[in-house]
């Protein structure tokens, strides 16, 4: 090999080690800037999360008088079993005072609450569906945001269609624990979503999972007539990821929860359930 070839060659591999120098150097670039990503994105939640800790710090919870409106004898959940005796037993049903906590977050409609995930939050309204992205419920400013119904919907849930948005968190945080109801079997054993109103306590049957292109669809909150509301809830358990045999009728109410999701451009994923009042404020 002549002295040319060998200082071409020479040359050759230090080209290829800075490059790949260059790429490592890179790529370790890319694991801290992720790392600083997620470690603002815990921080904040963590922030998010401690703010209605103390939102709710001190405002006791009572039990319903679940004679006020119980359950239809013909309702069953997906997985069987008594969906009353379900409701009623468990260890933890009790409401909010809202009188007290109303008086700390004046936007507030209601609470909802997903056994087994971090859904546990005060349900708040604005004139907007923009100001609660970017804002806790108590007004404090806060990108994780907080869960609110759709300003166009009553508040009381009384809508055939009621909207309820919150972020998707990646650390499961406000609707972040959504995504998990893709999957069937999370879906079967999650299947009812609890929301409490100053007036009524509702049990959200869930029926359908599905994704829409924010950009070119959106859920409709009201309909002409029954047929185009059954029309709905036919076309969102066709679209549903999962499955379930909730019956939804004409004289029904649903409430659809709707979250960022990653599927593809300005893609949404949706959760509806059929709205049951099981008890009440006497």
């Amino acid at each position: 090999m002549t002295t040319t070839e060998k200082n071409t060659k020479k040359k050759s591999a230090k080209k290829t080690l800075r490059i790949l120098y260059i790429a490592l150097g890179l790529c370790a670039a890319s694991v801290l800037i992720f790392g600083i990503w997620l470690g603002t994105d815990v921080l904040l939640e963590r922030q998010s999360r401690n703010h209605y800790t103390m939102l709710a710090t001190g405002v006791e919870t009572r039990p319903r008088n679940f004679s006020a409106a119980p359950l239809s004898d013909s309702v069953s959940a997906p997985t069987g079993g008594d969906v009353q005796a379900r409701i009623t037993s468990e260890p933890w049903m009790a409401y909010m005072d809202f009188e007290a906590l109303g008086a700390r977050i004046s936007a507030l409609t209601g609470w909802i609450r997903l056994e087994g995930t971090a859904i546990d939050y005060p349900i708040v309204q604005w004139t907007d569906n923009y100001f609660f992205l970017g804002h806790l419920p108590d007004g404090t400013k806060h990108r994780s945001g907080s869960i609110f119904v759709d300003y166009r919907n009553n508040p009381d849930l009384s809508d055939k269609n009621t909207m309820i948005y919150g972020h998707m968190s990646q650390t499961d945080d406000m609707f972040g624990a959504l995504k998990y109801l893709r999957n069937q079997t999370f879906f079967d054993e999650h299947n009812i979503i609890y929301i409490y109103t100053p007036h009524a306590d509702f049990a959200l049957m869930l029926f359908s999972v599905y994704l829409v292109d924010s950009g070119v669809e959106t859920p409709p909150i009201s309909f002409k007539d029954d047929e185009g509301f059954l029309r709905h809830v036919a076309e969102t358990k066709r679209r549903s990821i999962v499955q379930s045999d909730v019956e939804v009728g004409a004289d029904d109410r649903i409430v659809s929860l709707a979250t960022c999701a990653y599927d593809f451009a300005n893609a949404r994923l949706v959760v509806v359930g059929k709205l049951v009042q099981f008890g009440g404020v006497e």
